[in-house]
Order: structure tokens, then C-alpha cells, then sequence
């Protein structure tokens, strides 16, 4: 039987925290090296003309992230309490920290080629916002110089009316 939790995968009763700290470990590492593989996608599909694409990779990274924060919360709150800590012992310790440093560094790649394809979508999307302005100033300039095909009123009005 299992403690209700928000982890993805609940503290069983027995387990050791050092067997807990370790299963959260190898679960955050396959999550943000997944999330890394997706970010790689997106950073391409930002470049690509089908929205759909990009949405729906989007789809695919917000349960991975959401996932990374609670496994993170709870890895965290095992490697800061002094008991866990003792139980985990010192290079035990050391090594976890070591692992989730290299996944920060993970996560630091990510959010680089993430602020880039940011970037690189809103370029596009200015771009074309100034080709629709410029479309629509062009059918304007087009249906002036066409003329209405009524008669022009050649009647002056003075500020009297």
C-alpha cells in the first residue's frame, strides 16, 4: 500500500530514504534527458511554418516539467533533512548533489535553446506582422487609386456647411 503523495511514484512504507533518494535521482535524470531530447525538437520546429508541430511538442514537455518539479521538491527535501542525509552517508551524499548539478546544467542548456527559439519565433511572428500591415496598406493604396466608380461630388463645403 502506498502514502497518498503528489510524486509521480509514492513513498512505499519500508523503503530506505537512500533506496527513495536514489529512485528520485534516476527518475529526474530520465525525465530531464527526455526533456532535453524535446527541446532539441523544439529548438528545430521553431524554425519550421507548422504551428501544430510546435504546439504539440509543447504538449509533450509541460507533463515532464511538471513532473521534474515534484521530484525535485521531494529529492530536495531528502538531501536538506539531517536524517536522510546521515542515512544516505557523505559520498553518497556528495554524489546525489553531483548528479543533480549535472542536471542543472541540463536544465541551463535547455532554457539557452528555449530563450532562442523564443527569440526566433517572435522574429517571425514581427516579420509577419509587418507583412500584414504592409498588405493592408497596399489594398488600401489599391482602392483608392480604383476609385469608387461613383461620381465625384465636386461641391466645396466652407465651415459654414
Amino acid at each position: 500500500m502506498t502514502q497518498p503523495t503528489d510524486s509521480p511514484n509514492p513513498v512505499e512504507p519500508g523503503v530506505s530514504p537512500v533506496a527513495r533518494v536514489r529512485a528520485l535521482a534516476a527518475q529526474m535524470r530520465e525525465r530531464c534527458l527526455r526533456l532535453d531530447e524535446l527541446s532539441t525538437g523544439f529548438d528545430r520546429g521553431s524554425g519550421s511554418e507548422d504551428p501544430d508541430a510546435i504546439v504539440a511538442l509543447l504538449a509533450k514537455r509541460e507533463p515532464l516539467v511538471a513532473e521534474l518539479a515534484v521530484l525535485g521538491d521531494e529529492l530536495a527535501a531528502m538531501l536538506n533533512d539531517p536524517g536522510s542525509a546521515r542515512s544516505l552517508g557523505q559520498g553518497e551524499h556528495e554524489q546525489i548533489r553531483d548528479r543533480l548539478g549535472e542536471l542543472e546544467r541540463v536544465m541551463a542548456r535547455i532554457r539557452e535553446r528555449d530563450q532562442e527559439a523564443r527569440a526566433s519565433l517572435q522574429r517571425r511572428r514581427d516579420a509577419l506582422a509587418d507583412q500584414l500591415a504592409s498588405v493592408n496598406i497596399q489594398r488600401g493604396a489599391a482602392r483608392a487609386y480604383a476609385g469608387s466608380g461613383r461620381p465625384v461630388n465636386p461641391t466645396v463645403q466652407d465651415g459654414m456647411g
